[in-house]
């Protein structure tokens, strides 16, 4: 027990490292969003018609609706112009959202593994600090994790109400 011990207190701590500083784990979590973002329907060629300015009209025809090529009708590119700024605004609050994700699973991992280890190394060596670590770090797990349950009850609600409320 005391030899694997000594391998945890060797091993965990550079994996736990290279974990929270974004190694192969988090390359992978970024290939995969970054590959669902083009597979995403917001992200084809509807999001570059925005982009595009209207057809100019037709020399030849002697008709001409109201307010259409005089520069004085923006109703179109405004609109454009809005549905670009709100569509740049939800993918920036989906990147904020996942990066909070990943933030919070990495701390979840953080406290199970501190938890974890400090059982283990109460239970071999007996010692009352690593039981005072133990039981801190169980009850700062479970904490942590009501704490993201009520936030996620939270969200589902928000979700419900703008669903149901428009």
């Amino acid at each position: 027990m005391l030899v694997g011990a000594a391998w945890l207190a060797v091993l965990l701590p550079p994996m736990i490292k290279s974990r929270l500083h974004g190694s192969p784990g988090n390359s992978m979590n970024t290939f995969r969003r970054q590959m669902s973002s083009l597979q995403s329907p917001g992200a084809r060629a509807t999001d570059l018609r925005g982009l595009s300015r209207p057809l100019a009209p037709s020399p030849t025809r002697g008709t001409r609706r109201p307010g259409y090529g005089r520069g004085d009708d923006m109703s179109g590119a405004l609109s454009r112009g809005d549905r670009s700024r709100q569509a740049r605004q939800a993918r920036e609050a989906r990147r904020r959202e996942m990066e909070a994700q990943h933030r919070r699973k990495n701390t979840v991992l953080t406290l199970v593994i501190t938890t974890a280890t400090s059982l283990f190394v109460s239970l071999t060596t007996g010692s009352m600090g690593f039981t005072t670590l133990f039981t801190a770090s169980l009850i700062a797990t479970v904490l942590y994790c009501y704490w993201l349950r009520q936030l996620r009850i939270k969200r589902e609600n928000e979700r419900y109400l703008n669903r149901y409320n428009r």
